[in-house]
């Protein structure tokens, strides 16, 4: 059973729909990526995964439930997410912040524990930001940052991870050292993961699956050396393109085409 899908999932902001009548369902045990234009839906996609967006039709499925019937602890131990360009509090410490991924495991019954402790520990080992446990979250680079509140997210405990563009503002070698991480997650610990991308190249080495989506529909999916086509990227993004082997990879490479120079 697919751990994670969405049937029919239409979802919208302030009465449009964003997404109609979609069906998506995530492997397991894998990083899936979404990619497509600015403004097709891939975060709404996302949003709705996590039920922070509730369903105009269709529902979107956690273990095989309506998430919309499970209590917001539940899937707050079950699914963890990294919304885009998060914000904490000023002066708040890298402890302190991480520290905030036990809350879905705290119950007036069950205060702080052992347990919680060596979560906090183990992702802050897992990000290789234990030496910044007190420092504050604005002095950090960002790369730094960004890992900080992965840890956060790992400090949940949770088998699904939903990162919404974690890449956004880092450049080329932090986007690697994120990536990376990314990678050791669902191989050394088993976790699958669902993120939005950007950057063509990094969703084709890193992704083990696809989703390709324009105008709020899913247009294809599959495994990046078959989805990543020059047709298809200029039907989603009107991208002139030539596909060539990756050197580290040995997956796709996608080398846009400029005008005047194809």
């Amino acid at each position: 059973m697919t751990r994670l899908l969405a049937e029919d999932l239409s979802v919208g902001y302030d009465g449009r729909l964003v997404i109609e009548h979609q069906d998506l369902a995530i492997p397991d045990g894998a990083i899936t990526t979404i990619i497509g234009p600015n403004g097709c839906g891939k975060s709404t996609m996302l949003r709705a995964l996590a039920r922070l967006l509730p369903a105009q039709t269709g529902v979107v499925r956690l273990d095989g439930a309506d998430i919309r019937s499970l209590a917001p602890k539940k899937v707050a131990q079950t699914l963890g997410l990294l919304p885009q360009q998060p914000i904490a509090p000023e002066g708040l410490r890298v402890a302190d912040l991480v520290a905030r991924g036990r809350h879905p495991h705290q119950s007036w019954y069950r205060q702080w524990s052992e347990q919680d402790s060596a979560a906090i520990d183990r992702a802050l080992e897992l990000t290789q930001t234990a030496e910044l446990a007190d420092r504050a979250i604005e002095a950090l680079s960002g790369g730094q940052r960004q890992r900080v509140w992965i840890a956060l997210t790992l400090a949940q405990e949770t088998d699904l991870l939903l990162l919404d563009e974690p890449t956004t503002y880092l450049d080329l070698a932090h986007s690697i050292e994120v990536l990376d991480l990314v990678h050791h997650l669902k191989t050394r610990h088993d976790k699958t993961v669902v993120m939005v991308l950007h950057d063509l190249n990094l969703a084709a080495r890193y992704s083990d699956w696809i989703v390709v989506m324009a105008d709020g529909a899913v247009i294809a999916q599959g495994v990046p050396g078959d989805i990543l086509t020059a047709e298809l990227l200029e039907e989603a993004f009107g991208l002139k393109s030539v596909i060539v082997t990756d050197p580290v990879s040995g997956g796709p490479m996608v080398v846009p085409v400029g005008a005047g120079l194809g």
